[in-house]
């Protein structure tokens, strides 16, 4: 009895240790949240707030989300069905040839739908923590395919035509067929839904008493509709069981339709929207104290300077100034730039910049004359100024550009922004001229990423240095010719490039260059007969063999006539 007491008094003392550890863990709620105005209409519905997925794609990456990850094995997770089926459910892009990252299917869907992307992204935060969260084995699966809780009421399972990062978004068939929304169109539906042409919004569904969890429902709730919501209890102090709310605005109805909570759902949406997107992108924000000016771009804030400001129309009438906890809730991104193709140079040194992509890139000189550009053009700006933007490679010459450097004797072609080498025998093939070569430092030729080979033309004969076999060389590939080929399609009348061992390699090797069509032919271990047509050998069946009058077949090295590609036999 001794021992069951002391127990009783251990667990006694544990669960008010619990208790009390639980009641000191719950957060005070944030005093200015307005449960009746979530997001301005305005926002809900700007879709170009981040202008492309390539933005999304960086805040995914700054934010070290799991959905930044663009490996083939990750979005396999996302579960982008067949072209056919994303055509049906009116996706914007359905036949891409790959498949999308995270950032690009919400991209897609928002510009689909007329979403602020921001409100999916929140969304995500909400229901799954996809934007913060850390995930191990097959819980990072389960958070995906229930990335936006759509179909998953609180009540029941979620809704299995709705598993699957993909269909949260763009919505899906049942077994059926019918067509069901996914979680962007769904939101936009309740906030365009109108009345007598007026757009009133769509709520949840309220009974007789304008409470969402009471009788039978009589309706649905819109805006100016005060409703009485049930909340989810835990994490936050103070938080009544049931709290009335005024849907002052569509977008606030269409949230608390999608989610019929204040707490935690809705409130938890409004306080990861304040934390990233509280500003509109292009607001000036500055520190107490502090001279420094950042303009906010899509939850990031972006040091920028005078010069930028008036060339990309920054308003300055209106700076909010933020306290130092505020000002460090918002990541710091990348300095702003000038405008990309802006031609800059700093007032202590001559080297001229070209502004683009976020960094600015040297411009030597003979790339400034083929790209016609002008002095007079170049802005002078303070060097320190300059000299805080970050750095990127030169600017690389136009495409089918020769160069070569300084020391390093290799010429190369521009081609698609990279440096591939050509040797002389195809340098001499292709017709070039040494007249067109371009000299550049060896610092700039080397910044330029390197290609392979530069193939030789179309309809030669190529051959390895030191080797004495013949390959015809077309569409890429080279395909070896034998003896009885090489005289009878006259490969000889055509040039012979010779090439070195990595770049002769380097060339894909397809099946032998066949004989000419209609020519018949067996191979000297084999009875077959066949005949070319169409670069294939067709199988020669008895009877066909003699409606030709049997035609006495070339006899070819069994190996040959075994390497050429089959067609279908003709029987007749």
């Amino acid at each position: 009895m001794k021992f069951i007491s002391k127990f009783l008094i251990i667990a006694l003392i544990v669960s008010l240790g619990l208790q009390a550890s639980l009641a000191y863990a719950q957060q005070a709620t944030d005093s200015a949240f307005n449960p009746g105005l979530l997001i301005t209409d305005a926002a809900f519905s700007d879709a170009g707030t981040f202008g492309s997925a390539a933005a999304i794609q960086t805040f995914l990456e700054q934010h070290q989300s799991v959905l930044a990850n663009t490996s083939q094995d990750f979005l396999l997770k996302l579960r982008e069905p067949e072209t056919p089926t994303k055509q049906a459910l009116e996706d914007p892009n359905p036949a891409l040839g790959r498949l999308r990252t995270a950032a690009e299917l919400i991209y897609d869907v928002s510009q689909k739908t007329g979403l602020n992307p921001q409100v999916i992204l929140v969304t995500l935060q909400k229901e799954q923590t996809l934007i913060t969260g850390n995930y191990i084995g097959t819980g990072l699966q389960r958070a995906l395919d229930r990335a936006l809780g759509f179909g998953c009421p609180d009540s029941a399972p979620c809704g299995d035509i709705f598993l699957g990062f993909y269909r949260q978004l763009f919505g899906s068939f049942d077994s059926e067929g019918n067509r069901f929304l996914g979680a962007a169109a769904s939101f936009m539906k309740s906030f365009n839904t109108t009345i007598n042409g007026v757009r009133v919004g769509r709520g949840p569904e309220i009974d007789a008493n304008g409470s969402t969890s009471g009788g039978p429902a009589v309706r649905t709730a819109r805006v100016g509709d005060v409703v009485n919501f049930d909340n989810t209890l835990g994490g936050y102090a103070g938080v009544p069981a049931t709290q009335a709310v005024t849907l002052t605005n569509s977008a606030t109805a269409a949230l608390y339709r999608y989610t019929p909570h204040v707490f935690n759902g809705n409130y938890n949406f409004w306080k990861y929207y304040t934390l990233w997107f509280r500003y509109p992108n292009g607001t000036v924000i500055q520190r107490i104290g502090d001279a420094g000016l950042f303009v906010i771009d899509n939850g990031t804030k972006r040091l920028f300077s005078q010069f930028v400001a008036g060339q990309r129309k920054i308003k300055l009438d209106q700076v909010v100034a933020v306290s130092q906890t505020e000002f460090d809730s918002y990541i710091t991104g990348t300095q702003l730039t000038p405008l990309d193709g802006t031609l800059i140079k700093g007032d202590a040194e001559a080297t001229v910049y070209i502004s683009q992509n976020g960094i600015k890139q040297p411009i030597s000189g003979p790339i400034f004359k083929q790209r016609k550009f002008s002095f007079a053009k170049v802005i002078t700006l303070p060097q320190a100024e300059v000299a805080s933007y970050a750095s990127g490679p030169y600017l690389a010459p136009f495409d089918g550009t020769l160069v070569t450097g300084t020391t390093d004797g290799t010429v190369y072609l521009i081609d698609g922004g990279v440096k591939r080498p050509i040797t002389y025998n195809v340098f001499v093939a292709r017709k070039y001229n040494f007249k067109n070569l371009m000299k550049l430092s060896d610092d700039e030729l080397t910044g330029i990423a390197s290609g392979t080979f530069v193939a030789p033309p179309d309809a030669v004969q190529i051959k390895l240095q030191g080797d004495t076999g013949i390959y015809w060389y077309k569409d890429g590939q080279k395909s070896f010719v034998s003896a009885f080929v090489f005289k009878q399609r006259t490969v000889g009348n055509f040039p012979v490039v010779t090439l070195g061992l990595d770049e002769f390699v380097a060339i894909p090797t397809g099946t032998p260059f066949p004989p000419k069509d209609g020519t018949i032919l067996k191979g000297d271990a084999s009875d077959a007969i066949y005949q070319m047509g169409g670069g294939l050998k067709h199988l020669l069946t008895p009877i066909s063999y003699k409606r030709l009058r049997n035609p006495k077949p070339i006899i070819m090295a069994q190996s040959e006539i075994d390497a050429y590609s089959e067609g279908d036999a003709i029987v007749k």
